[in-house]
């Protein structure tokens, strides 16, 4: 469908293309098992899935273009609303998810009275005015918040973290709404206090590891903080991340003052950064484990961020750029089929398994190589990347948990663990003992 983000009335027609499309019988199949059984009175670990399902890339063909990149981003939005509707057992009608949608984007980016006026009764209908201008102020919000999509060049790497932010604050007013059956004022507040705190201590997070991991000049440091009028905060909370960008804390700072439930996405984020900027891993690494350590959260919590905020990172599916066509299109399907389930086993496989895991790969010394050589941004040619996988199933021989490897789908897992393994969890398992000493030969 065009896309004219000129159009006032874009954000109206894209959510009712996404209307006509979404098939409540086929959504219900392609949701995760742990998803699908969801209880309406509880929607919230389903909602964590979605949320994270909904930010990792497709493997297909990128939008072409800027505006279609924001496009499918949108998309996405309202396709997390419907998804969370048909989880909370909602009743079957176009109408009132076109309203609900149009109120909960409203809210979502800061418009709550005319979020209020916009969502639907528990009978009848909003007005179409109410409608209308809460297709237009939220998708103006959009536009001006969301694209052109990315960051600037010597700025920060926020925007993943604005996007993940506003969909999980969609979930937040969406999981409110069907609990209560309607929305509430002191929720929408609620839900924007908490949302500000994190997008503050999000541009802050960032801040604080680029001076880490690299220092920008004066040029940098001022676009830097031009981003924070793009994180749409009101003007006190604006005021408090230009402040927080400018002189930011260190990382144990940052993660004391965070609300717990906060501290494992603003560790995902911390995680995916260097990844987008291409900053040296050991410094992010040291800032990671420091807000981990001081936060509360444990080896397994670092290794599902990791693992997460690698699933989120685009430039892994460079491996499969030598694949023919018929080969990507069946690899594919395995990653859209079991993605969730794998991300899931991956983060169970090396939050319990990394010493032996890194032991072993240590041992073959040819896979570590090559491993190393693809964290490192090095395209692997078609005969490395069959061996790596080769090796790893053989490896399942020592650590049977490598076996996900030989699974449909696990051959997608190999640029995960390959930007994963170089943060070294346990330090210790890549680095050989000390050769012990010869005894004396006799008479020397």
């Amino acid at each position: 469908m065009p896309f004219d983000l000129q159009n006032r009335n874009w954000l109206a027609t894209l959510v009712d293309g996404e209307l006509e499309r979404y098939d409540a019988e086929a959504a219900r199949t392609r949701l995760p098992g742990e998803v699908r059984v969801a209880t309406p009175g509880d929607l919230a670990p389903a909602a964590r899935i979605l949320v994270a399902r909904s930010l990792r890339p497709r493997l297909v063909p990128g939008p072409a273009s800027a505006p279609e990149a924001f496009a499918e981003s949108v998309r996405a939005h309202a396709g997390l609303v419907l998804d969370l509707a048909l989880l909370a057992g909602a009743e079957s009608d176009a109408g009132r998810r076109r309203a609900e949608i149009a109120a909960f984007l409203a809210a979502a980016l800061g418009h709550d009275a005319i979020a209020m006026a916009a969502a639907p009764p528990p009978a009848g209908a909003p007005s179409p005015r109410a409608l209308r201008r809460a297709f237009r102020e939220a998708g103006a919000s959009l536009a001006r918040r969301f694209h052109p999509p990315g960051d600037p060049k010597p700025g920060l790497p926020l925007y993943p973290g604005m996007v993940a932010g506003l969909r999980r604050r969609i979930a937040r007013v969406a999981m409110g709404a069907y609990r209560t059956g309607h929305l509430e004022l002191q929720a929408l507040a609620r839900h924007r206090a908490y949302a500000e705190r994190e997008t503050i201590l999000l541009a802050e997070a960032v801040a604080s590891l680029a001076e880490a991991a690299a220092p920008g000049d004066g040029k940098g440091r001022a676009v830097r903080l031009r981003q924070a009028s793009r994180l749409g905060l009101g003007r006190a909370a604006w005021r408090e991340a230009r402040r927080a960008i400018g002189t930011p804390r260190a990382a144990a700072a940052i993660a004391a003052s965070a609300p717990e439930p906060m501290r494992p996405f603003l560790l995902e984020q911390i995680l995916l950064a260097p990844l987008r900027a291409g900053w040296p891993p050991e410094a992010s690494a040291r800032f990671a484990e420091s807000f981990a350590a001081a936060g509360g959260l444990g080896p397994g919590a670092l290794a599902a961020a990791q693992v997460e905020a690698a699933a989120q990172h685009g430039d892994l599916f460079q491996w499969f750029d030598s694949l023919e066509p018929e080969e990507w299109e069946a690899l594919a399907d395995e990653w859209e089929a079991a993605a969730d389930e794998m991300v899931e086993r991956l983060t169970a496989v090396v939050s319990q398994n990394l010493g032996a895991v890194a032991r072993e790969i240590q041992e073959t010394g040819e896979l570590g190589g090559l491993l190393a050589k693809a964290a490192a941004g090095r395209t692997l040619s078609g005969a490395e990347k069959v061996k790596v996988k080769s090796q790893l199933i053989d490896l399942a021989k020592a650590v049977p948990a490598l076996a996900i490897f030989a699974a449909p789908g696990g051959m997608l897992l190999l640029p995960l663990l390959a930007k994963l393994l170089p943060f070294n969890l346990l330090p210790s398992a890549w680095e050989r003992p000390p050769a012990k000493p010869e005894p004396p030969k006799p008479g020397s």
